[in-house]
């Protein structure tokens, strides 16, 4: 336990360094964002699984729960990254009300890795559950987390990120104007498993907090999402970099009418 409680905490420290790399990038580059999330993501699901391993299973051979541990990764990889970029809006929300100064991927970073620490356990739980009425509990979540990650067919790969350059325009910063996913989940034309990430989405629109670089995100999200409704999640997870990229100028304001966007 001493060495995953030492591995845990110099990782934490890494991805805190990473992501205080990336808040100072002017204007944001692709590869070291996409790095540090991988690191984040494939070190908090070898971590959960360790722990998990360490503490409930330890009889369990260890590449049977590497493999469980590989799969949640890839089922749960876009729905973390979508809800850590929400961790990370409250974060900055928090500090600026605070008056410290604001990070924003310090958060991002720590949060993807903690939730799929949790997420990573739970697989565990579901492989090797301590009493059988767990497994039950858990596995909902991993089937939701499918209908997010798998919208279309051609999302059927095996890794669910591959944007490491960003080739097309960065959007210009926009003001929202309206939750655009609770009006599509009412509409024609989606599957039940789409309508899974409609709803998702909508209940996130509503919940973000009116920071600067929060607000940028939220907003050119809503008009990529006009742009292409019927999108892939490979599609969303591109989408949300080019919002990341659009919102980088924001990082460190304490009001968007303090920091105006910069020319992409």
């Amino acid at each position: 336990m001493k060495a995953l409680l030492a591995a845990t905490l110099v990782g934490a420290a890494g991805l805190v360094w990473l992501g205080q790399l990336i808040d100072d990038l002017r204007p944001l580059q692709q590869l070291p964002l996409h790095t540090g999330l991988q690191l984040a993501s494939l070190g908090g699901a070898a971590l959960g699984m360790a722990l998990f391993r360490k503490l409930a299973a330890p009889a369990r051979h260890a590449a049977w729960l590497a493999l469980g541990a590989l799969v949640c990764w890839r089922l749960a990889y876009f729905p973390i990254m979508v809800f850590s970029g929400h961790v990370a809006s409250i974060g900055e929300w928090l500090l600026i009300a605070a008056g410290a100064p604001v990070l924003v991927y310090p958060t991002f970073l720590l949060s993807v890795a903690a939730i799929h620490v949790a997420a990573s356990a739970a697989a565990g739980v579901v492989m090797a559950p301590p009493v059988p009425w767990l497994r039950w509990l858990v596995a909902p979540a991993f089937v939701v987390a499918g209908a997010v990650s798998f919208n279309q067919v051609s999302d059927l790969t095996l890794w669910p990120d591959s944007v490491r350059r960003m080739e097309e325009p960065i959007p210009l910063m926009r003001a929202e104007v309206a939750n655009p996913y609770l009006n599509a989940f009412s509409g024609p034309g989606y599957w039940p498993n789409q309508r899974v990430v409609l709803l998702a989405a909508g209940l996130t629109y509503e919940t973000i907090p009116p920071s600067p670089w929060a607000t940028t995100v939220k907003a050119v999200l809503e008009g990529l999402f006009h742009a292409k409704p019927f999108g892939s999640t490979r599609d969303r997870v591109r989408e949300h970099y080019l919002a990341y990229h659009a919102a980088h100028a924001q990082i460190g304001c304490r009001a968007l009418t303090d920091c105006p966007p910069e020319a992409p």
